[in-house]
């Protein structure tokens, strides 16, 4: 006969952090470490620019989620266009929201159903550990570059 166990529950928190400069002409911007806590899972980053982004005609731009230090991880997720795509400009207070889970626009944070081989959710880590986001652009001159504002929404699930 099964055993039941009744505990709180799962508890959302997140951690802010501030980039100036975000955004490098063909290259990979600043690489913004934090620290993931134990028992938790990346459900979303929410990424606000603080101010606008102007960049060359046809410019993309867009991020990188994962464990490398170094920002060439995707282990988490990646989206080469994710914040701007062919485009010139990204206007102040422009929110995206990058949310984790199964066939998500921003990242895959959860492990796939439905699936005769499931494998550990990328997102969750049972010990303490460091994650890296950093920017990506292209080939484009960047005029007027952003500050950003990232909140890293984790929920905690022991």
């Amino acid at each position: 006969m099964a055993d039941f166990k009744f505990g709180s529950g799962a508890v959302k928190a997140a951690k802010r952090v501030t980039v100036t400069d975000a955004f490098i002409q063909n290259a990979i911007g600043p690489i913004v470490e934090v620290d993931q806590p134990a028992g938790t899972i990346l459900d979303e980053v929410i990424v606000r620019f603080i101010t606008g982004l102007t960049m060359g005609a046809t410019a993309s731009c867009g991020y990188r989620i994962g464990i490398a230090s170094d920002g060439s991880g995707t282990t988490i997720g990646s989206h080469a266009d994710g914040l701007l795509d062919e485009g010139t400009s990204v206007p102040a207070n422009c929110v995206f929201s990058l949310k984790g889970g199964r066939s998500a626009a921003g990242f895959t944070s959860e492990s796939s159903g439905d699936d005769a081989g499931p494998t550990a959710a990328a997102g969750y880590t049972d010990s303490d550990r460091k994650i890296y986001f950093t920017t990506i652009s292209s080939d484009d001159a960047v005029s007027s570059n952003a500050k950003l504002e990232l909140n890293f929404v984790f929920t905690h699930l022991n």
